[in-house]
């Protein structure tokens, strides 16, 4: 078995870093509105550790964003613990966000659509003006 500190430095890990950049298209796994890679930060996260050393990129690692892998996988969804530290890794709040970052990039943009129609729906008295208010949010956030 490949020992994770010496591979996660290594230059073998680190020429890996830009095909899978690429494949995620520049973007956050979990937050595809956000960018990574490039000029912006990013994390190469393993969703478990089997095939340390020959990773496929969608099943073994996820490009994220140093807010949702420090904050959120690793924070917020693991009670603030280091794999090592878990009793269970991934936990099953981990396992969903691994599974949503799985997801096409189309189908979490439309998913996340849906979301602010419907709370803008939801907000307004007037559904077609809250709905329409949901899309110009997300359009908003697209934008940011």
């Amino acid at each position: 078995m490949t020992d994770y500190r010496s591979y996660i430095t290594s230059d073998e890990w680190r020429e890996r870093h830009p095909d899978w950049l690429k494949e995620a298209g520049y973007r956050c796994s979990l937050f595809p509105w956000v960018k990574v890679g490039r000029k912006h930060h990013y994390a190469m996260h393993h969703l478990d550790y089997r095939n340390l050393g020959h990773e496929t990129y969608w099943w073994d690692v996820l490009v994220l964003s140093p807010a949702a892998h420090d904050w959120l996988i690793h924070g917020l969804l693991s009670g603030w613990k280091r794999p090592h530290q878990q009793k269970h890794y991934p936990n099953l709040p981990q396992r969903l966000a691994h599974n949503w970052g799985r997801l096409p990039y189309f189908l979490k943009m439309l998913l996340v659509a849906a979301i602010f129609v419907a709370l803008g729906a939801a907000l307004s008295s007037n559904h077609i003006f809250g709905g329409g208010l949901g899309v110009l949010i997300f359009i908003l956030v697209l934008w940011v």
